[in-house]
Protein backbone atom coordinates (compact mmCIF):
# COMPACT_ATOMS: atom_id res chain seq x y z
CA UNK A 1 0.00 0.00 0.00
CA UNK A 2 1.23 3.24 -0.51
CA UNK A 3 -0.43 6.67 0.84
CA UNK A 4 1.78 9.27 -0.97
CA UNK A 5 0.71 7.89 -4.72
CA UNK A 6 2.33 10.05 -7.71
CA UNK A 7 0.32 12.70 -9.95
CA UNK A 8 0.46 9.71 -12.51
CA UNK A 9 -0.68 6.98 -10.00
CA UNK A 10 -3.97 9.43 -8.99
CA UNK A 11 -4.34 9.87 -12.59
CA UNK A 12 -4.50 6.16 -13.69
CA UNK A 13 -7.07 5.79 -10.98
CA UNK A 14 -9.23 8.81 -11.88
CA UNK A 15 -9.39 7.48 -15.50
CA UNK A 16 -9.99 4.02 -14.99
CA UNK A 17 -13.15 5.60 -12.47
CA UNK A 18 -13.97 7.58 -15.89
CA UNK A 19 -14.05 4.22 -17.58
CA UNK A 20 -15.84 2.27 -15.43
CA UNK A 21 -18.67 4.88 -15.62
CA UNK A 22 -18.62 5.48 -19.51
CA UNK A 23 -19.12 1.84 -20.02
CA UNK A 24 -22.37 2.10 -17.89
CA UNK A 25 -23.89 5.24 -18.84
CA UNK A 26 -21.60 6.97 -21.61
CA UNK A 27 -19.44 9.98 -21.53
CA UNK A 28 -20.27 12.75 -19.08
CA UNK A 29 -20.14 15.75 -21.53
CA UNK A 30 -18.41 17.99 -19.11
CA UNK A 31 -17.95 20.93 -20.09
CA UNK A 32 -16.72 23.83 -17.96
CA UNK A 33 -18.62 27.17 -16.73
CA UNK A 34 -16.52 29.82 -15.83
CA UNK A 35 -17.29 33.34 -15.57
CA UNK A 36 -15.40 36.35 -14.18
CA UNK A 37 -16.59 39.81 -13.35
CA UNK A 38 -14.13 43.23 -13.10
CA UNK A 39 -14.34 46.12 -11.83
CA UNK A 40 -13.50 49.50 -13.90
CA UNK A 41 -10.26 49.29 -13.17
CA UNK A 42 -10.21 45.60 -14.96
CA UNK A 43 -9.44 44.20 -11.45
CA UNK A 44 -11.45 40.04 -10.80
CA UNK A 45 -14.00 41.38 -8.20
CA UNK A 46 -15.73 38.33 -8.07
CA UNK A 47 -16.16 34.86 -10.22
CA UNK A 48 -18.03 31.43 -10.60
CA UNK A 49 -16.46 27.97 -11.56
CA UNK A 50 -18.45 24.94 -12.37
CA UNK A 51 -19.58 23.12 -15.25
CA UNK A 52 -22.01 20.88 -16.61
CA UNK A 53 -22.05 16.92 -17.27
CA UNK A 54 -25.03 14.30 -17.46
CA UNK A 55 -27.98 17.12 -17.67
CA UNK A 56 -26.60 18.62 -14.58
CA UNK A 57 -24.39 21.77 -14.00
CA UNK A 58 -22.54 21.98 -10.62
CA UNK A 59 -21.22 25.40 -8.73
CA UNK A 60 -17.86 24.56 -7.34
CA UNK A 61 -17.12 27.88 -6.59
CA UNK A 62 -19.07 31.25 -6.39
CA UNK A 63 -16.95 34.28 -4.63
CA UNK A 64 -17.67 38.04 -4.41
CA UNK A 65 -14.81 39.70 -3.12
CA UNK A 66 -16.07 41.22 0.43
CA UNK A 67 -16.15 45.07 -0.51
CA UNK A 68 -18.10 44.43 -3.13
CA UNK A 69 -21.09 41.98 -1.56
CA UNK A 70 -24.51 42.64 -1.19
CA UNK A 71 -24.73 44.71 -4.17
CA UNK A 72 -26.07 41.41 -6.37
CA UNK A 73 -23.39 40.36 -8.40
CA UNK A 74 -23.10 37.08 -6.75
CA UNK A 75 -27.34 36.68 -8.28
CA UNK A 76 -25.67 37.92 -11.28
CA UNK A 77 -22.87 35.11 -11.96
CA UNK A 78 -25.34 32.51 -10.72
CA UNK A 79 -28.75 33.41 -12.98
CA UNK A 80 -25.85 33.88 -15.68
CA UNK A 81 -24.34 30.57 -14.68
CA UNK A 82 -27.67 28.71 -14.65
CA UNK A 83 -29.13 29.79 -18.12
CA UNK A 84 -26.08 28.94 -19.53
CA UNK A 85 -26.88 25.23 -18.30
CA UNK A 86 -30.75 25.98 -19.56
CA UNK A 87 -28.82 26.32 -23.32
CA UNK A 88 -26.79 23.36 -22.51
CA UNK A 89 -30.01 20.90 -21.35
CA UNK A 90 -29.59 20.71 -18.12
CA UNK A 91 -32.45 19.95 -15.73
CA UNK A 92 -30.94 20.95 -12.25
CA UNK A 93 -27.96 22.12 -10.60
CA UNK A 94 -26.00 21.48 -7.25
CA UNK A 95 -23.57 22.57 -5.47
CA UNK A 96 -22.38 22.76 -1.40
CA UNK A 97 -21.87 25.15 0.91
CA UNK A 98 -20.10 25.42 4.14
CA UNK A 99 -22.74 27.51 7.56
CA UNK A 100 -20.46 30.24 7.23
CA UNK A 101 -20.16 30.47 3.31
CA UNK A 102 -23.71 31.15 1.60
CA UNK A 103 -26.60 28.33 2.39
CA UNK A 104 -28.73 31.22 2.61
CA UNK A 105 -27.99 33.01 -0.24
CA UNK A 106 -28.82 29.66 -2.60
CA UNK A 107 -32.08 29.25 -0.88
CA UNK A 108 -33.32 32.43 -1.48
CA UNK A 109 -32.51 31.77 -5.16
CA UNK A 110 -34.41 28.11 -5.13
CA UNK A 111 -32.00 25.68 -4.25
CA UNK A 112 -33.20 23.29 -1.53
CA UNK A 113 -31.24 21.22 1.20
CA UNK A 114 -31.09 18.05 0.40
CA UNK A 115 -27.86 16.69 2.71
CA UNK A 116 -26.46 18.03 5.43
CA UNK A 117 -22.93 17.13 7.09
CA UNK A 118 -22.41 17.77 10.51
CA UNK A 119 -19.14 18.98 12.82
CA UNK A 120 -17.43 19.74 9.39
CA UNK A 121 -15.60 21.04 10.74
CA UNK A 122 -16.76 21.10 14.49
CA UNK A 123 -19.47 23.30 15.68
CA UNK A 124 -20.43 23.91 11.60
CA UNK A 125 -22.15 22.12 8.78
CA UNK A 126 -21.47 21.32 4.97
CA UNK A 127 -24.91 21.86 3.02
CA UNK A 128 -25.64 19.90 -0.06
CA UNK A 129 -28.04 22.18 -2.19
CA UNK A 130 -29.72 21.46 -5.20
CA UNK A 131 -32.11 23.52 -7.74
CA UNK A 132 -34.78 22.13 -10.32
CA UNK A 133 -34.16 24.57 -13.72
CA UNK A 134 -37.13 23.44 -15.03
CA UNK A 135 -39.52 24.14 -12.03
CA UNK A 136 -40.55 27.91 -12.51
Amino acid sequence: MNTNPTETEIKYIRDSLCKFNEDIVGKDGHTPINIVEYDDNGNIIAGIIGGTYWGWMYIDILWVDEAHRKKGIGTRLLHEAEKEALKRGCHHVHVDSMSWQAPEFYKKHGYEVIGILPDIPEGNHKYLLIKDLQKK
